[in-house]
């Protein structure tokens, strides 16, 4: 059996990752700090959570999780930070008002106040590139892969430095020898699972409005709107289009939103 190591295996993609890594037959094992299994899902979920191998590791200390890296086949780095500022993530999730979440989730973190190890370079590259490399140095299976969670592009409003650090990382990954490295691209995710009332599903909703008047209403004619307007992707369609590709060893570069959408 094939094992797969996905770091970020609790997370909103993580865990879906898992998922389908389990029901195509893989031997799986999740990499977070806690160690533990994701909070939040269905009863549905019961049956494959069990399977997975949860441990705990720090993102920045290669000795804390080498040893899982050794016998994988596949390595997904499934970690990433949509801001700095650290407000987002809850306020995404968060079923309080909607208003007043926004104005968090907007809001510019305290530079002087910042939290160490949590800026777009950190996080969103060099936690992938140091987790390569020591794959790389480590593995004892022939052609391993890497699978990067990188992103379709930037959002209006969003800070450059997010979509500046996904094409670093794409970049700096694809130069490392001797391994084959996938860079999936989804746009902003949902979880066909979870339907609160949480401002990502505002967002989600909001979204796909947008895009179906950009597609229904003006034909998608207009070019600048065509690149604003970006279709929303479930996370269990990103994660089934990735295993798809590892088991089919489809590794070449780059698995775009609308190569996943359109499959």
């Amino acid at each position: 059996m094939s094992k797969i190591v996905v770091l970020g295996g609790a997370g909103f993609l993580g865990k879906r990752i898992c998922q389908a890594g389990v029901n195509a037959g893989f031997q799986v094992t999740s990499l977070t700090r806690s160690g533990k299994p994701p909070r939040g899902v269905t009863h549905h979920d019961a049956h494959w959570l069990t399977k997975v191998q949860w441990q705990s590791a720090d993102l920045f200390d290669p000795s804390s999780y080498k040893h899982h890296l050794v016998d994988a086949h596949t390595v997904v780095h499934s970690v990433g930070i949509l801001l700095e500022n650290q407000n987002y993530k809850t306020a995404v999730n968060s079923n309080s008002s909607v208003l007043s979440e926004f104005v968090n989730f907007v809001k510019p973190s305290n530079p002087l106040a910042k939290i160490p190890r949590n800026t777009y370079t950190e996080v969103n590259r060099d936690s992938a590139l140091l987790l390569a490399e020591t794959y790389v140095a480590e593995t004892k299976v022939d052609s391993p892969s890497f699978v990067y969670i990188s992103a379709d592009r930037g959002f209006p409003g969003l800070p450059s430095g997010y979509i500046t650090s996904k094409r670093e990382a794409e970049v700096e990954l694809s130069l490392l020898k001797g391994l084959k490295c996938l860079f999936a691209r989804p746009g902003f995710m949902f979880d066909e699972d979870v339907h609160d009332d949480t401002m990502r599903e505002t967002i989600h909703k909001f979204v796909d409005a947008l895009d179906w008047g950009n597609k229904t209403l003006l034909g998608s004619r207009i070019p600048v709107l065509n690149d604003l307007v970006r279709p929303t992707i479930s996370t269990q369609r990103v994660a089934h289009e990735i295993v798809d590709s590892i088991q089919n060893n489809r590794f070449n570069g780059v698995l775009s939103l609308d190569e996943m959408l359109h499959k």
